[in-house]
């Protein structure tokens, strides 16, 4: 990734801080631990814009593979806006596998959505979303493993408990139930009835003969004559 700005002769490197407050004269913010787990992990941090503070934190567990000491990323924290807090997260694994990745799109400081990742296919199979950011989900979007919306779960009185539920099929809508009353129970149900494209028209008698008539086309795709010469 590439920074810009900042002060001469500072560099985006790595600095091997396990989220102290000072470093060598710098206040360090903290690796939120309600982000990702940090318990015996190993914290890397990069400023990539070079304001001598960190906005990129690398988490990693050791591994003995074989005789050999490995670190494997656990999870990673970026601070987008380089405000001081951490606005997306990606949490791995222990084999190295991607997880989740949680956003934070207003960032105002409180997580949006977040995605889940199945761990043999790499695939998102479920979306969670937060969108009266009272950090707690609403919506639970499911997706097949073709990728095409599944099912989407939404709670409108935010209790926790859905109550509007989206049936789709292929990633087209085909029914809305609603739970109006807020007792876990379907009162009422709305099918989407499915456009189907428009049919072909079959030609007209009279345009018959035309068509069998019609001069040939050639390999650029343009009607033209059969003459060789």
């Amino acid at each position: 990734m590439a920074a810009c700005g900042g002060k001469s002769g500072n560099t985006a490197g790595p600095k091997n801080v396990a989220g102290i407050d000072d470093t060598e004269g710098l206040t360090v913010p903290r690796v939120d631990p309600k982000l990702c787990d940090t318990k015996g992990k190993k914290v890397t941090t990069f400023d990539l814009n070079h304001d001598n503070r960190p906005d990129v934190w690398k988490l990693y567990a050791t591994a003995d593979e074989g005789g050999t000491t490995v670190e494997i990323l656990t999870c990673k924290q970026v601070d987008l806006d380089h405000d001081g807090n951490k606005d997306y997260v990606q949490t791995y694994s222990r084999t190295g596998e991607l997880l989740a990745e949680k956003f934070d799109f207003t960032f105002e400081g409180e997580m949006d959505a977040r995605e889940h990742y199945d761990k043999k296919t790499g695939k998102i199979y479920l979306i969670e979303r937060d969108s009266d950011h009272d950090n707690k989900p609403d919506v639970w979007e499911k997706y097949d493993d073709d990728g095409r919306l599944e099912s989407v779960r939404r709670d409108r009185n935010a209790d926790g408990k859905p109550d509007l539920w989206e049936q789709y099929k292929s990633g087209e809508l085909l029914a809305i139930l609603y739970d109006d009353d807020f007792d876990n129970k379907v009162d009422r149900k709305d099918e989407v009835k499915s456009v189907e494209p428009p049919k072909a028209e079959e030609p007209a008698a009279e345009d018959e003969g035309a068509i069998e008539n019609a001069p040939p086309v050639d390999e650029s795709g343009a009607a033209g004559s059969t003459d060789e010469s």
